[in-house]
């Protein structure tokens, strides 16, 4: 824990002063927040960062018994698999056994993933996949349309393609929410994904999917069962989008 807690400190001073709308010098004045690399200034977060900057470290550290061979990249949805979330249970079974890093953080943009993987120490020995699934953030609530969130996607899986050529990108569709069809939120989330073959298609190891039919009945309803608060899945859900995804990626990671 002291080298977590001291870790977190340094990446606080180190970052303090990158304002929370910074653009990198590479992006033009034209640049929407969805693909502008941000920070978030808070506790917890910069904590989280540091124990992912810890867990790269020692599997870069041969004198360590760590290897990381997926990363889960994405907002609290992913962020659930860990062992106090609805997931944990689905994470130990299926994930934790192919080696993967949980990149997942509540309430992230793709604006925060990018800055994370800006600040993120290289893996001497590239991932075999990621996986990516993020963007409700941005729309719903967010301020972004779903054109710029879409684009903030594209942008992650060019980052994560440029960070590790080889590696094999898995990107889901952002999952439903909200009960019904016509929800505005659903609607959003729609509108997202029917970007994304597009944006993807020239991206190099990219494979997209989405599932997001898995969660909902013939109707397009989605139960309380599968999503408690209409938006994070349950254990259920958590299994449901696991089995519908691992033989892709495990495909992706064999390399069929």
């Amino acid at each position: 824990m002291k080298h977590i807690s001291s870790l977190a400190i340094g990446v606080t001073i180190a970052f303090s002063a990158v304002s929370a709308d910074q653009k990198p010098s590479s992006l033009t004045d034209k640049a929407h927040p969805s693909i502008s690399a941000q920070v978030r200034l808070s506790s917890w977060w910069i904590a989280r960062h540091a124990e992912n900057i810890a867990a790269v470290e020692a599997a870069n550290d041969p004198k360590k018994d760590r290897k990381i061979e997926l990363l889960m990249v994405g907002d609290s949805i992913t962020h659930n698999f860990d062992k106090d979330g609805p997931g944990a249970v689905v994470w130990k079974k299926h994930f934790a056994p192919l080696n993967a890093l949980n990149l997942g953080f509540g309430g992230d943009r793709t604006n925060h993933v990018l800055w994370r993987l800006d600040h993120l120490p290289q893996l001497k020995t590239a991932p075999k996949a990621a996986s990516l699934m993020i963007g409700t953030n941005n729309i719903c609530w967010g301020s972004d349309q779903p054109k710029q969130a879409a684009d903030g996607v594209q942008a992650i899986a060019k980052k994560l393609n440029e960070m590790y050529p080889e590696m094999e990108i898995l990107v889901l569709g952002v999952f439903p929410r909200r009960r019904t069809l016509d929800h505005p939120h659903r609607k959003e989330i729609i509108e997202l994904n029917s970007h994304l073959p597009k944006l993807l298609k020239n991206i190099s190891n990219v494979t997209y999917l989405d599932i997001g039919s898995k969660f909902l009945d013939n109707k397009g309803f989605l139960s309380e069962e599968m999503m408690p608060d209409t938006t994070h899945p349950s254990e259920k859900g958590h299994e449901i989008w696991a089995k519908a995804i691992l033989p892709t990626l495990k495909d992706l990671m064999e390399g069929k």
